[in-house]
């Protein structure tokens, strides 16, 4: 199947564009909320690090129970963790206990970052991969273009409430808990793929047969995400620190989801021309290396380099995904994405810790540099592992 009539497709399609509504604004609202009601730098970057560790004990549990166990109900668990969120957040401002929420495993990194994509990802990208046989890479990018400009909205919607109400925290707080209800509520009418259910006498815990392609893709994002992690997760306090106010923090994150979003619909065409291994390299270094002139620049054009890095970071993504998806065996391909997402978030929370230090001490320059020069080890290690595959294309057609 090639398009999207499947109704399972088009419901996780449904349900990714409802997530990336709230996590639109989610992503830098949550730091900003938590500066607002008293934490430090310090205690932000722990609570992101905690959040990370969790996370990934949860992508951990996703990809091996939605393998071994049913990817519809564990999908169904990992996308109820929001309502909890949303509901600390709606009725209580204490810090001790706004900070437990961590526990939940929501990260607020903003897109383009390396932190794998949440407990989520490795169930939804195995289920696509279930159900489509070629063009899996336009899939991926329509519905990651399509979350994307979901993303959009929430911005916009979220700048209007911010610019407009007192009490905005509330608001869209609110609206973020309803939305996950029924982002919820959708995924009872998934049903659980013909190609899981026949896999399931057959299956090892450990992902043996895909093992070395997963260590691999693995190691590469972990460098990456060490690196982004020191800074992504820390952009709207960056440019609140510099004087932007939030309404023009929430301007700034649209604009990176507008241009991320044109970005991924273009991947497609561009894996063709460059090849699946050089156009995610590519992609992912432009991503990496911008970041380092971000801090040298006035603030209002780092903000343009920090939306035009988010494109090339995020168009490499939907053609990633593919290629993971093609090298890992089909009953192994949650626990292979929930692998390398580990690989890729305990990092992630480990530089956040870092980025927060370096930030309550005013080293921002040293924190875009070391983001920068770091990640760029993960498309270098990208081509080293797999460059055999630039003259052997893996997109399916």
């Amino acid at each position: 199947m090639t398009s999207f009539s499947d109704n399972n497709i088009r419901i996780l399609l449904i349900t990714r564009i409802i997530r990336n509504f709230y996590f639109g604004y989610l992503s830098f609202i949550l730091p900003l909320y938590l500066k607002f009601i008293g934490f430090s730098y310090i205690v932000i970057g722990l609570y992101a690090f905690v959040a990370t560790i969790s996370s990934s004990i949860l992508v951990l549990l996703s990809g091996f129970s939605g393998d071994l166990y049913s990817r519809r109900k564990m999908l169904m668990i990992m996308s109820s963790l929001t309502i909890f969120l949303f509901m600390v957040l709606l009725i209580t401002r204490n810090p001790t206990i706004i900070f437990m929420t961590s526990v939940l495993g929501i990260s607020f990194s903003a897109m383009g970052g390396g932190a794998g994509g949440g407990p989520i990802a490795p169930l939804i990208n195995a289920m696509v991969a279930d159900r489509i046989d070629k063009g899996r890479t336009t899939v991926y990018s329509i519905m990651t273009a399509s979350g994307t400009f979901s993303g959009v909205a929430g911005g916009v919607f979220s700048y209007f409430v911010i610019s407009r109400i007192y009490g905005y925290y509330h608001v869209l707080f609110i609206t973020g808990f309803i939305l996950a209800i029924i982002s919820v509520a959708l995924t009872f009418f998934i049903e659980e793929s013909q190609t899981h259910i026949k896999n399931e006498e057959s299956r090892n815990i450990l992902p043996k047969k895909s093992g070395k392609k997963i260590i691999m893709i693995s190691i590469a994002g972990a460098m990456g995400s060490l690196g982004l992690g020191i800074i992504l997760p820390l952009m709207s306090l960056y440019f609140k620190a510099k004087g932007l106010n939030t309404s023009s923090i929430s301007l700034i994150f649209t604009g990176s989801y507008i241009l991320a979003g044109i970005a991924v619909i273009m991947s497609p065409y561009f894996e063709r021309i460059f090849g699946t291994i050089k156009g995610i390299v590519i992609f992912r270094a432009l991503g990496s290396v911008l970041l380092v002139f971000i801090p040298f620049v006035p603030v209002l054009a780092g903000a343009a380099i920090y939306i035009i890095r988010t494109a090339f970071y995020q168009m490499a993504l939907p053609i990633r995904q593919n290629f993971s998806m093609n090298v890992f065996t089909s009953d192994e391909r949650s626990r292979g994405s929930s692998i390398t997402g580990i690989f890729r978030r305990l990092p992630y929370g480990v530089a956040t810790s870092i980025g927060g230090a370096l930030f309550a001490v005013g080293f921002f320059a040293l924190a875009f540099i070391s983001a920068g020069l770091l990640s760029l080890l993960d498309p270098f290690l990208y081509y080293l592992f797999f460059k055999e595959y630039s003259v052997k294309s893996t997109a399916t057609p």
